[in-house]
């Protein structure tokens, strides 16, 4: 442990020094992050401008800012992009040397993306604080809501990490994953609550969004957070789902890692 501990020390140090490196990069994908629940925060308000309640499904103008602020934390602090990397990790053999190393390139990747995180808080809060001045969201969460709600975002951010990573290892059979990777983050963004929130779903697709792990990354935790989730019950009901999605990740990924190193070829290097 004590070896794990000092070689994640060294990543985050070269993470954090490689983010510097391309400050221009990582503040652009910052600003995505930003400017998309800004965007659909104006489309749906304004949707709910033109019911005569000034409501959609239950969220009024109020209530998708606090939504879409909340998404704009949870989409950073659980933000992956291992499905998009692996795969040029694998075909430019940039793997191999990672696999002689006496620890598991996860942990790299990991104190990558923790890297990007930190780095890039300096520019996100006051953007957030500036959206809130603006947009003036109706909170409603109690100490006990956002307090676990904080917990939920931290097991939001793992779960991401984890199960995006496991996706990502089907780069091993097939280096070209792109498409892949475009697919796991456009059916997050919709059965996540990123596009909407899954109330506003028709009853279908909310019965679906409820089987997959999407819902648990983002939805939920902004939902709890916000005070949408008034019921202690379904906020610990939500926490032990998180969890144990988490567990199946990380079960998933010992079991496709063995199997991924075998299989593994450089395609070059």
């Amino acid at each position: 442990m004590t070896h794990l501990m000092r070689a994640f020390g060294a990543f985050m140090r070269v993470g954090i020094g490689t983010m510097l490196q391309y400050r221009g990069e990582i503040l652009l994908w910052a600003i995505w992050g930003l400017v998309n629940p800004a965007v659909l925060y104006a489309l749906w308000s304004a949707a709910a401008q033109t019911h005569e309640n000034g409501e959609v499904a239950g969220y009024g103008r109020g209530e998708f800012g606090a939504y879409f602020f909340m998404m704009m934390v949870v989409g950073h602090l659980t933000t992956a992009w291992d499905t998009y990397e692996m795969g040029y990790l694998i075909r430019s053999g940039t793997m191999s040397p990672k696999l002689l190393r006496p620890i598991l390139p996860i942990w790299e990747a990991l104190a990558s993306n923790l890297s990007y995180k930190l780095v890039t808080l300096v520019f996100v809060v006051p953007m957030w604080i500036l959206f809130a001045l603006i947009v003036r969201p109706t909170f409603d969460g109690n100490a006990w809501q956002v307090a676990l709600g904080t917990i939920s975002v931290l097991l939001a951010g793992a779960m991401n990490f984890v199960l995006g990573y496991c996706v990502a290892l089907i780069a091993f059979w097939s280096p070209k994953l792109d498409a892949t990777g475009e697919v796991f983050f456009g059916v997050g963004m919709f059965f996540g609550g990123r596009f909407s929130p899954l109330a506003a779903l028709p009853p279908l697709l909310g019965s679906i969004a409820a089987l997959l792990p999407f819902r648990w990354m983002f939805a939920f935790p902004a939902d709890l957070t916000i005070g949408r989730i008034d019921s202690l019950t379904e906020a610990l009901a939500g926490l032990a789902m998180q969890t144990a999605w988490l567990v199946l990740g990380i079960i998933g990924f010992r079991l496709l890692w063995s199997a991924a190193v075998k299989r593994y070829t450089a395609v070059s290097g």
